[in-house]
């Protein structure tokens, strides 16, 4: 038969019953406990102990406002300070003067900090999640460790630029709840057509996030340009796109690759071939006279003497693109007939920065410049010898299940 606890004047003085239900409202630092609990006649207090322990060896203690005085009341506390991606575990505690009453345990995880990234040209979108603690507002997410690069410069002879950079730390949005994240990924500039004196090369593609109505962007590299009249060098490489810290900014134009005289300057009758002495290359006649006369090693040394002195070539690279945690460097000339290599691009939040493109010389094509840091690679600059720059790139990190 039944145990009647503390029967007094005809009711049965009764624990309350309890019920955890499924927690909901939560994200990465708060969330909204939630239960079922009966009185039993007796005023009852409610306490949601959570833990990350099973076991609740140690706990927390969140206390709901007001006394339970019905059956079947549907209570509930908005929990903050919880740790990111964590797993909790919760539990009602229901008490009256009759005793305490504990639920068995519900639990969930916090949400973790993702990471957004894209290196591929064109629009993108991407939704980022919020939530509404119960009896509240919705709550504005924040965009963390926005980074944006522009699209590297095209290159002609000379390598393209590097892409610009903007970075923002955090940017909480001016839109509450739930929403889209859009922006542009700019396109690396085009090519040059290869022909001599000719132009064409592009200059690299903005790029852009929009976060709650505020856009920010980030300007391409600028092209490497045809250096002209190889013998009158104009041309330079790509300038760096324009970022937000002008200290970390890529490199700036730097030198396609050019001669260091102009060979047609050169004159060939430097020498004058009739002063040479002749020599009788045709045989004689029977009388000792010379059938022809022959000035070929004259004019063969006065031409190689001045071609082979006057013309040399050097070469430099475009510029790196720029960073947080470095500048971008400028290449450096290198010897005659090699290409020289682009700079390297600074970093930012663990991401590698956007690096210069190779120059071009004679005999060889330079190298596209390194990176530095560590992790994946945003906004790469542009490329050497006609070749179309890199596209840039967009970062950012959010909260999400």
């Amino acid at each position: 038969m039944p145990i009647r606890r503390g029967f007094f004047g005809g009711f049965v003085s009764q624990a309350p019953d309890a019920t955890a239900n499924a927690v909901t409202n939560f994200n990465q630092d708060r969330a909204t406990f939630n239960a079922t609990v009966s009185w039993n006649l007796y005023p009852t207090t409610v306490y949601f102990d959570y833990s990350t322990s099973s076991t609740f060896a140690s706990y927390s203690t969140a206390t709901y406002g007001s006394t339970v005085s019905a059956q079947s009341s549907s209570v509930y506390v908005n929990v903050t300070g919880l740790s990111v991606g964590t797993t909790y575990y919760v539990r009602v505690r229901a008490v009256n003067q009759a005793g305490t009453t504990i639920s068995g345990s519900v639990s969930f995880t916090t949400w973790s900090l993702k990471t957004y990234l894209n290196t591929t040209a064109g629009s993108f979108s991407l939704s980022v999640p919020s939530i509404t603690p119960t009896g509240g507002s919705a709550i504005a997410p924040v965009i963390y460790e926005m980074l944006i690069y522009g699209g590297g410069g095209g290159a002609n002879y000379a390598g393209g630029g590097g892409g610009g950079y903007r970075i923002f730390a955090s940017h909480t949005s001016s839109v509450a709840g739930t929403q889209n994240i859009t922006g542009t990924v700019g396109a690396g500039g085009g090519g040059g057509n290869g022909g001599a004196g000719t132009g064409g090369a592009g200059t690299g593609g903005t790029s852009s996030i929009t976060v709650g109505g505020s856009t920010w962007s980030a300007t391409g590299g600028g092209p490497g340009n045809h250096p002209g009249n190889p013998c009158s060098p104009s041309g330079t490489g790509g300038a760096s796109g324009s970022g937000d810290n002008t200290s970390k900014g890529g490199g700036s134009n730097t030198y396609g690759y050019y001669y260091q005289c102009n060979p047609y300057n050169c004159n060939p009758y430097a020498c004058n071939p009739y002063q040479c002495n002749p020599y009788c290359c045709g045989g004689v006649d029977k009388n000792g006279n010379c059938l022809g006369w022959c000035y070929e090693t004259c004019y063969q040394t006065c031409y190689q003497t001045c071609y082979n002195t006057c013309c040399d070539a050097n070469v430099y690279a475009g510029g790196g693109g720029g960073g947080t945690d470095s500048a971008g460097s400028n290449a450096s000339g290198t010897t005659s007939q090699v290409g020289g290599n682009g700079g390297n691009g600074g970093g930012a939040y663990g991401l590698r920065g956007g690096n210069g493109g190779g120059g071009r010389g004679t005999q060889g094509i330079g190298s596209n410049g390194s990176t530095s840091g560590s992790g994946p690679i945003v906004g790469t600059g542009g490329q050497g010898w006609f070749n179309a720059g890199v596209a840039g790139g967009v970062t950012f990190k959010y909260y999400g299940p």
